[in-house]
């Protein structure tokens, strides 16, 4: 009798534990990081004309035409079309006077044209609006005429 209750111990046991590692095994399953980084570029887009990130009317698309993909404007100063910014920062960023990282850009623009409050650097919004601004490629004229 012991050595029946002792095997169905044993049984019960490996059960626990054999359910606990194939829990265990679902989570750590690898997610596909082209996919995970198509889906931070297309929420960053949607953060980009999304007007809660300022307190008035304002958004990322107001100065930076057509997604960042046309030259704009911020009063009479022409704001360059974003082109490949990832291989671009950081840099001095002239507006701050001060050398920054296109996550830093990102909310300075937001605190000061926008009048927003900045994103925590540990927010996935501003992950998602980085990525998705340094993945802004410009076709250049020439490149669209090869199309």
């Amino acid at each position: 009798m012991k050595k029946i209750i002792a095997l169905i111990l044993i049984a019960l046991f490996l059960g626990f534990v054999m359910l606990a590692y194939a829990q265990k095994k679902e989570e750590m399953k690898m997610a596909d990081p082209a996919k995970e980084l198509a889906k931070s570029i297309e929420n960053g887009k949607k953060l980009f004309n999304d007007k809660s990130l300022g307190a008035g009317k304002m958004t990322c698309n107001s100065c930076h035409m057509e997604g960042g993909t046309k030259d704009g404007k911020m009063g009479d100063m022409v704001i360059p079309a974003f082109d490949d910014l990832a291989s671009k920062y950081p840099k001095y960023f002239m507006m701050a006077k001060r050398v920054m990282t296109l996550d830093q850009v990102n909310n300075w623009c937001i605190v000061n044209p926008m009048k927003g409050k900045a994103l925590k650097w540990d927010d996935q919004k501003l992950t998602d609006l980085t990525a998705y601004v340094a993945s802004v490629k410009v076709v250049k004229k020439e490149e669209e005429k090869k199309k």
